[in-house]
Parts: structure tokens; sequence; C-alpha cells
């Protein structure tokens, strides 16, 4: 943590703005926080750099190779291959490094802005608001970032004593070298933080500021409720997990997308209508347009069609899955319309080059068209979609079968689904508890496809549905089988130590008091 709070001080305050409309970033060398957070404008700055520094793809590419979502795709240079395919990770793995800092990089800026927005004097009623909704969206943000160091690296997210990570509720300085808090400690800093958010967001009575220009943008008091129930959900309390998700999806006022054109404009275009899908997006602006941040090109060099170069493509066993119902369309928004399908696939002796899975979901593909969309918004540098309704909708299904209610929780599931599909779905129907953890757990696997759940719902829900671990099709190991070491792991089973990542080395090497999880 030493090392990160000081990079953090010497760079973090002059990352670009989270959008081309609000507030130019601090000028470099010229400030230091404190001097710089005179007045709301400076404290905006600093929250946009928080948001900008939250912005990471890697827990999405991480978690779809890690898991059964990607495979390797026709044009692989070796990206991969000898780590996270083979689910080979260790304390200087580039994926837990990456998770890991950038939380921290980003809760070193939160924080200040927590801190300095009780020290502003306000000009005016308007003024006062504005610092208090920028503590507010910090104190969401900070729920958000402990919630996915503990979603990683806590060996039982389930257990209040199992350890999580570094408990970062105030400005760390550069010298404290801090242990590991218990997941009881990170959920009792998760659900303080959300509750004085809303308090917050419930006690603003002007309009809405000029700076939001889109609510999708800026953690809101709707995130806030609805990562109270993630984190509840996460821990398995679903009574709670319950009423937080009904509450959004009652009060929310923002709807599921119910066409293929809607839902694709999500993932595409990032100009779906007003109070559709999303309660929170990461936005991306074309300034931050580069290959090394862009999301779809954490899955192909160029771009996510046939003649873009995907070193990943979608995994073969995923693809059976949506290609089994032709009626739902995710299936053309998750799977590039360039790809190329080989009905013999199992039996291909050249898989790997005649069945091209292209992955397109973040990727500023027109709908329905093979063609790269020169002009699709923010330069095809696609938004960070983290919070969407259709979450809600799951994790009532969840809370339905913990209270063994289980055509309640069809009905959730069916509520989501009907949205889903082009023509009507006969009800679902559970047999037992277990099957219906499995229904929720594959609706999951489709609806979030390379978005970063996928490991961490495995990790939390895989057993109770009864799963043995990942769901991979053989193929895509014996595609490129030459390219592999000559034995190859298949699966990696839920007890694997595994199914949390490791404390990275630069924080072991800075951090002597800190504990690695166990089997690193």
């Amino acid at each position: 943590m030493k090392k990160l709070i000081l990079l953090f001080v010497l760079t973090g305050l002059f990352t670009v703005s989270c959008d081309d409309n609000l507030l130019t970033p601090f000028t470099p060398g010229a400030l230091t926080d404190a001097i710089a957070v005179q007045d709301s404008n400076g404290l905006r700055k600093l929250m946009n750099s928080g948001y900008n520094l939250m912005t990471d793809r890697e827990d999405s590419v991480f978690t779809s190779v890690f898991t059964d979502e990607a495979g390797i795709g026709y044009a692989n240079g070796g990206q991969g291959i000898t780590d996270n395919y083979i689910f080979f990770v260790n304390q200087s793995s580039f994926s837990p490094g990456e998770i890991w800092d950038n939380v921290y990089f980003a809760l070193a800026s939160i924080n200040r802005v927590i801190i300095y927005a009780d020290r502003l004097t306000p000009k005016d009623a308007a003024d006062a608001e504005i610092i208090a909704r920028t503590k507010a969206e910090a104190l969401v943000c900070r729920a958000l970032c402990h919630i996915k160091i503990m979603s990683y690296f806590s060996p039982d997210v389930k257990n209040d004593n199992a350890l999580a990570g570094i408990l970062s509720n105030r400005i760390i300085g550069t010298g404290e070298t801090l242990p590991r808090s218990t997941n009881g400690a990170f959920y009792t800093l998760i659900h303080s933080d959300l509750d004085s958010a809303i308090t917050i967001f419930n006690s603003l009575v002007l309009p809405t500021p000029s700076y939001v220009t889109n609510p999708t943008y800026y953690a809101s008091k709707n995130l806030a409720k609805a990562l109270k129930a993630r984190a509840y959900a996460l821990k398995g309390d679903y009574p709670n997990a319950e009423i937080w998700a009904d509450d959004v999806i009652a009060t929310s006022g923002i709807n599921l997308a119910a066409t293929q054109t809607t839902y694709n404009s999500v993932f595409f275009t990032d100009n779906e209508p007003a109070n559709t899908e999303v309660i929170f997006r990461l936005k991306r602006t074309v300034q931050q347009n580069t290959q090394d941040s862009n999301l779809h090109n954490g899955w192909c060099s160029i771009k996510p069609n046939l003649a873009g170069s995907p070193f990943y493509e979608v995994g073969r066993a995923l693809f059976n899955v949506l290609d089994s119902n032709p009626s739902d369309f995710r299936r053309k928004t998750i799977v590039a319309p360039s790809s190329i399908i080989d009905a013999n696939y199992a039996t291909s002796l050249d898989y790997r080059n005649t069945d091209k899975l292209i992955i397109g979901k973040h990727g500023g593909v027109a709908s329905g068209t093979a063609t790269w969309a020169a002009t699709a918004a923010n330069g095809n540098n696609n938004d960070h979609k983290i919070s969407r309704i259709s979450e809600m909708y799951l994790i009532k299904a969840e809370a339905r079968v913990a209270a063994g209610d289980l055509p309640g929780a069809a009905n959730s599931v069916d509520n989501l689904r009907s949205k889903r599909f082009a023509s009507v779905q006969a009800p679902s129907v559970y047999a037992n508890a277990t099957a219906a953890w499995k229904a929720i757990l594959d609706e999951r696997r489709i609806e979030f496809a390379f978005e970063g759940y996928r490991y961490i719902d495995i990790k939390r829900l895989g057993t109770l549905a009864g799963i043995t671990g990942l769901d991979r099709d053989p193929a895509d190991y014996n595609s490129s089988s030459s390219n592999f070491p000559a034995a190859n792991p298949v699966n990696l089973p839920l007890n694997s130590y595994k199914w949390a990542l490791p404390i990275p080395q630069d924080e072991l090497n800075g951090n002597g008091g800190i504990q690695q999880n166990p089997g690193y």
C-alpha cells in the first residue's frame, strides 16, 4: 500500500476527467491535492479522477479467460496460453496486480474527496448541494471498490472472519503498512458508506446540477441501493438482498431493455433510451480511446470482427448454450455477425480455423451487420457497464430460492427472460433448489457474459448449483494443443484455492505485514 499511495500522490491528480463535458484535470506539477481542492470545482475534478481510475478492463478480461466464457482465438499469439487460460496464477501474475492496484489507486482519490468535502465552505445553497452530492458519489464508489476487492481476494466471501483486503476508509499515509481486514469489517464499511450516501441523496432538494449530463455516468442513490443488494447477495444474506433488489426494481424507474435494438445499444453505441437497463456505467471518452484501455481490445488486437485479429473468441460451450435457442437475442449481442460457425467443430481437424466465434459485445459494431462502425459512440471506446437492472431480478430470484419459494424464483427469472427473447417462452419450472440455483447461474452466464461476473458467480453459487467446476468444450483445448503444455487442465474444481486471487507481489514487497492467501 505504501508504494501505491506514493505513486498516486505523484500522478493520481493529473488523470483526465471522466467526461468531455466535465471539469478539466489538474495541471501537472502545479498543485498538490490539498491545495487544489479549495472549492466544489476542485472537488469535482478529484472525483472525476477517481471515476477514471476505476475504468479498468482487467477484471472483465481475466474473468472471461480464466473461466468458461472465452476460448483461444484463431489469431492468438500466445495471449493467456501459459497463464490465465490454464489457471496458472501467482502473486507475480499480471491480472491480480492490475485489479488490486487500480482499485487502490481509485480509493486514494475517492478518500480524498470524502475528507475534503467536509472541509469546504460552500458559496451558496446550490454549491453546498454539489459538494454534498460529490461526497455521496464518493461514498458509493468507495463501497463499490471494497466489494470488488473482497469478491476477488477473499477465500470465503460468506464468512465474516475470512480475510478480504486492506480496508481503505481514510487517506492512508505513504509510510503506513496495513494488514488485511476481515470480510466483516469490509461489509460494515460497505453498508455504512452506502447508507450514508443514501441519506445525503435524500437530503438534496435543488434541481440536479448541470454537470450531471447523464445520470448513469455518476454514482447515484439507485446505485447505492443496487450495491446493497449485491453486497448482501455476496454474503448470502438473502432477506436483506431481496429488500434492496425489490426497492431498486420498484423505485429506480429503470426498465429492462426489451428489444434486440435497445439491448444492442447498451453495449455497442452507449445511447440506449433514458431509464433503460443501465444503473451505472464508467464513462469512456474519445480521448481515452487507446488499445491499452478499450474494453474490446482485451479480446482482440484491432476490432471485434473476423478481420480484427481476435486472440480470444467466445468459448464453444458458451456458444452452444447461446445457439440452443435462436429466439434469445443476447446471442446476437455476444457473438459478432462476422463469425464463422462450423457445425462439425467437434470432429474438425483444424477447429481453430474452421470455427471462429468472434466476441461482439462492447465492440461498437452496428446491430445486425458485420461492419466495424467507424462512427460509433466514443470512437468505439465503449463505456463499462457496472450495474444493470437485470442483476436485481436475478438477485431476487436467488433470494426466493433461499426462502424455499421455487415458483417465486422462476417468476423472477422469467421476468428477465421475457424481455430477452423474440418469442414467448414456456414458464420456468424447477424440480428442486439445486436446479433453481443452477438455472440462475446459467442465466447469469448469458446475461453478464464478458462483463466480469462469471468468476465471482461460480465462486459464490457453484456449490449451491451442484456444479463441479467450469464448463469448457474439449475443442477449445484440442484446437490449440500445439500451443499448450502436453497436459492441460480441463477444469478448475470449486475447492481450488485459486477461487481467491493472490495478494500481488508489489503489495508484498512494500508491506511486510500483509498476509498472503492460502496456496500461494
